[in-house]
């Protein structure tokens, strides 16, 4: 059994709603446990244990959220994290940066992207719940 983790932070319930469908998307492959977390409450040893992780942030002033920056920050020197498999989705109300802050953070890490990132403006429509779940599941055939 392989495990992916979809780690996200958000405030408005947008980048929550994204991360479920993330997560149903990963849990649609069989023989996938799927956890789901917020970035502040991440236990990093379990994430790093995982064999995949999504991560997901509304976009603040072009930027992620500071709890995602964290798990960045923390994973950066640690080798458990070098070519996991990896997905990064985002939410915004305008700005639409994130996903390339995500991307730069992944690259910095050497986590290993596995398709586009999945952005939407605001909480995702029927198109985006879709792209929301096939990243989920890209992810977790990519970490089997």
């Amino acid at each position: 059994m392989s495990t992916v983790y979809v780690i996200y932070h958000s405030d408005t319930g947008n980048t929550e709603k994204l991360a479920r469908l993330v997560a149903e998307g990963a849990g649609s492959v069989a023989g996938t446990e799927v956890k789901l977390v917020r970035a502040g409450e991440l236990d990093y040893d379990a994430a790093a244990a995982a064999d995949g992780i999504a991560i997901g942030s509304p976009d603040y002033f072009s930027y992620v959220a500071g709890q995602v920056k964290t798990f960045f920050d923390k994973a950066l020197n640690d080798a458990r994290f070098k070519g996991k498999p990896c997905a990064t989705f985002g939410t915004h109300g305008g700005g639409a940066k994130v996903l390339g802050v995500l991307d730069a953070l992944v690259k910095a890490v050497k986590l290993q992207p596995v398709a586009p990132g999945v952005l939407t403006k605001g909480a995702p429509d029927a198109k985006g719940a879709e792209d929301g779940r096939k990243l989920g599941k890209a992810l977790a055939e990519a970490a089997k």
